[in-house]
């Protein structure tokens, strides 16, 4: 049976995975992966996880910083689809995911998504300009 859920993460820009090294374990992307893994959890209100024939949207909505580049929309992609799966056994992690407040959220759960090669469709769109970064993600599935 299809459902869909949707939710927004103010404060943030999406966790980014960007080459080989683990994300769960980068300094800047752990405040990133908690963030979007509350929200999702929060938002999938005990349902099963997304398991089949799932359809994602994102929209980023990123700051202009002078001198800074906002980063990747394909890497925000991939960021949020590793994000809202449970991290490979092994990975190496951030000693900040051991904490209590990240227990629900921990990386070796899932938060709202079985495993992204259930993704069949995906649109995007990254805004650039505003004054705080936020981003909104739905996913319609299985």
């Amino acid at each position: 049976m299809k459902s869909r859920i949707e939710f927004r993460v103010e404060q943030h820009l999406p966790p980014k995975k960007d080459g080989a090294n683990s994300m769960w374990a980068k300094s800047a992307e752990v405040p990133r992966l908690i963030a979007l893994r509350q929200a999702a959890v929060a938002a999938m209100t005990g349902r099963p996880a997304f398991r089949a024939n799932v359809s994602l949207e994102i929209e980023v909505h990123c700051p202009v910083v002078p001198g800074q580049r906002v980063g990747d929309l394909d890497n925000f992609i991939t960021g949020v689809c590793d994000g809202l799966m449970a991290a490979d056994r092994g990975i190496k992690q951030d000693p900040r995911w051991e904490a209590p407040e990240c227990a629900k959220v921990h990386p070796s759960k899932c938060a709202a998504l079985i495993d992204d090669d259930a993704v069949v469709s995906i649109t995007a769109r990254k805004v650039v300009g505003g004054s705080a970064p936020w981003y909104r993600v739905s996913l319609e599935g299985e």
